[in-house]
């Protein structure tokens, strides 16, 4: 029942002193309480239960307390819950030890205590010791964690890296990704080749690239200056970034790492396509030559035309379209690098709210980036992405794209408007970290794919009659519920951006896939 305090005990219920001394302590301060005031605890004995009933009592929830038993990454669950409650962490060095060598032991015990994770050993963890926790932490009300919107950039940095770093780290970038950052577009293909010759493996995929059938040269490029001066410096810019970037995060053990890089690579490739003149008369020789790229079918290239979107977009020289929707999601991933297995807390919880959507005969619909605030507080992908942008010195306007891709408005550049377009439409595709079965977009897509082989119509005509009968209301339902900010819909109504993604959308899944298998993915 909702209302109480409540402590979760993210244990296995044994009969462990530990255990009997918490209940014992707790009986002894309920007996002074009124039955309204009483302090309750539920037992999880998972990381992923924990993360359920945490957000079924979020009111409610004073204290986690972590025993050895808890199934799952019981530091990573301190960690991301340190600013959402007060965490107790019972230690028994053989079953959740805090590290594999003293030196990892007393990094990660320096870390959490830094959060004001309170650490005990199972064999001092009694009466004496859980009474005062108890006064202290849940009765006075005390607020847990702080506010990292009061505070400094100096301060800030610092406790993001409090929260993320224990035995992992920041990854530093790559050598050579650091090399052809400082490089220029005009600058000679000779001078692009020292900077990624001595790169073999990032060498070895370019130049496999350059000589797949998307590239259709009539010789075959054996150099990069030859790649270089063939296919564009900012074609070989790509490949490079994604390359190192892939490089930087391939060790991550995260199962749905291959779903990450699809939508990171289908952002890209949507970032890159919108932001293209799709009017002929409009298009340079290089512009032509990456549309031709696409291979986009008549009806296609004619529907991109039509909605005009590439006119809303102002992109300084700068501005990278593709680079930009490849890394808008690195904090992500860098959030699975350094909060082993926190994924699985979030995927929890969408998997119950997908379910309970599901029991009222509607679709899900609720940002993931809200997910992560609800679980870590003051902490989210965006925060992580923008300090590890930090730590990259990356361009100001790449950043504003990492932090704020979920937070739009009608003042943000163009750049960050084009990846916010084209992350829903990648996520009509390849959704992340949610799977295809549990997004709305994808569901939606698989319908008007069963309509079309009953149409009598076909191309866009037979999929803008689908959209306006068969899933309209469910899709204003889904825009509504996911909070996409109404000025986007100025630029393009959502209708003819819906119907521009699933036309486009075999366009785009091919140079995605085509791409990580070129590159080994």
């Amino acid at each position: 029942m909702a209302g109480n305090p409540l402590i979760i005990l993210g244990d296995k219920i044994a009969k462990r002193p530990h255990l009997m001394s918490f209940v014992k302590g707790l009986k002894v301060e309920n007996a002074m309480l009124d039955p309204g005031d009483q302090v309750h605890y539920a037992v999880c004995s998972d990381s992923g239960e924990v993360a359920t009933t945490l957000k079924k009592f979020s009111e409610d929830v004073k204290m986690v307390l972590i025993g050895p038993g808890l199934r799952g990454n019981g530091v990573t669950v301190a960690r991301m819950l340190a600013s959402r409650a007060h965490i107790v962490m019972v230690v028994d060095p053989r079953l959740n030890p805090l590290g594999s060598s003293p030196s990892e032991y007393a990094t990660t015990q320096r870390n959490l205590e830094e959060l004001d994770v309170i650490l005990v050993l199972e064999k001092d963890a009694n009466e004496a010791f859980y009474q005062p926790l108890i006064q202290q932490y849940i009765l006075s009300g005390l607020v847990a964690g702080s506010n990292l919107e009061t505070m400094t950039p100096e301060q800030r940095a610092a406790a993001i890296d409090k929260r993320l770093n224990a035995v992992n780290t920041f990854p530093s970038l790559p050598e050579t990704q650091r090399k052809v950052a400082e490089l220029d577009d005009l600058d000679p293909p000779k001078k692009w080749a020292a900077a990624i010759e001595p790169d073999l493996p990032t060498k070895t995929v370019i130049l496999r690239i350059m000589n797949s059938a998307r590239y259709g040269f009539r010789s075959r490029v054996e150099t990069i200056d030859q790649a270089v001066a063939l296919a564009s410096a900012k074609t070989i810019r790509e490949i490079v970034t994604a390359c190192q970037i892939r490089q930087i995060f391939q060790k991550t053990s995260e199962a749905t790492i291959d779903q990450f890089w699809r939508h990171s690579l289908a952002v890209a490739f949507f970032a890159k396509l919108l932001a293209l003149p799709a009017d002929p008369k409009e298009q340079d020789s290089q512009a032509k030559t990456e549309i031709e790229r696409y291979q986009l079918q008549d009806d296609e290239a004619k529907l991109l035309k039509e909605t005009g979107l590439w006119r809303k977009f102002s992109l300084g020289e700068k501005d990278d379209a593709f680079t930009s929707g490849l890394l808008h999601d690195v904090g992500k991933v860098t959030m699975v690098m350094c909060l082993e297995d926190s994924l699985e807390l979030v995927m929890t919880l969408i998997e119950q709210e997908v379910q309970e959507a599901q029991s009222e005969n509607k679709m899900w619909a609720h940002p993931v980036i809200e997910i992560e605030r609800f679980l870590m507080k003051d902490l989210d992908h965006q925060v992580i992405g923008g300090r590890l942008a930090d730590r990259w010195e990356v361009d100001e306007n790449l950043r504003q794209v990492i932090t704020h891709h979920h937070d739009v408005t009608e003042n943000s550049p163009d750049l960050l408007k084009l990846v916010a377009f084209a992350n829903m439409a990648a996520t009509c595709l390849f959704p992340y970290p949610a799977a295809d079965s549990q997004h709305p977009f994808p569901l939606l897509f698989e319908r008007i794919n069963k309509g079309l082989k009953k149409s009598t119509k076909s191309g866009t005509e037979a999929v803008d009659e689908l959209i306006n009968t068969e899933i309209f209301e469910d899709l204003v339902d889904v825009m509504n519920r996911l909070n996409i900010p109404t000025f986007m819909w100025e630029m393009i109504d959502f209708k003819s951006f819906f119907k521009l993604c699933y036309v486009l959308a075999p366009r785009i899944k091919s140079a995605t896939i085509g791409f990580l298998q070129q590159t080994g993915g």
